[in-house]
């Protein structure tokens, strides 16, 4: 495992993956992963080791995002179904790059249009209601 991957210690990253996991991870992920790390830059991808931490992968996310200069967004078909996805979304700092790839969706999908048309409204809408994202998932999922 490499150090942009390991699950000790602090670990400052250059660029942080947001993505879901079923949806991209396995393929377009893994790959753009790779091609970073081949370029030597430290890079964020939350690994199946860490999703068995529980609540230390909370941490570590938040610790990955306050150091990476860029955050990478990979918007997906599912991905809006994910409370996860969209708490992390949230947490994604203002000031810092963040660079959205839509992996199977149109970027017009995403827009906040009136009447809540679109895939990700409704999703989107209760994030931008949110002040800060939540510890703990939700039973129900947004649609």
């Amino acid at each position: 495992m490499t150090a942009s991957s390991s699950t000790a210690g602090c670990v400052s990253y250059e660029v942080f993956l947001n993505h879901r996991g079923p949806d991209v991870k396995k393929t377009f992920v893994s790959q753009l992963y790779r091609r970073l790390v081949s370029q030597g830059l430290k890079v964020f991808l939350d690994q199946q080791k860490l999703q068995q931490a529980g609540n230390y992968l909370t941490s570590q996310i938040e610790s990955a995002i306050r150091t990476a200069s860029v955050h990478v967004a990979v918007f997906s078909l599912r991905y809006a179904d994910s409370i996860w996805c969209l708490n992390v979304l949230l947490m994604l700092e203002s000031r810092k790059t963040t660079i959205p790839v839509f992996y199977g969706v149109k970027p017009s999908e995403l827009r906040w249009t009136q009447g809540n048309h679109g895939k990700y409204a409704e999703a989107l809408q209760s994030l931008a209601n949110k002040t800060s994202y939540d510890h703990q998932p939700r039973q129900k999922k947004l649609r």
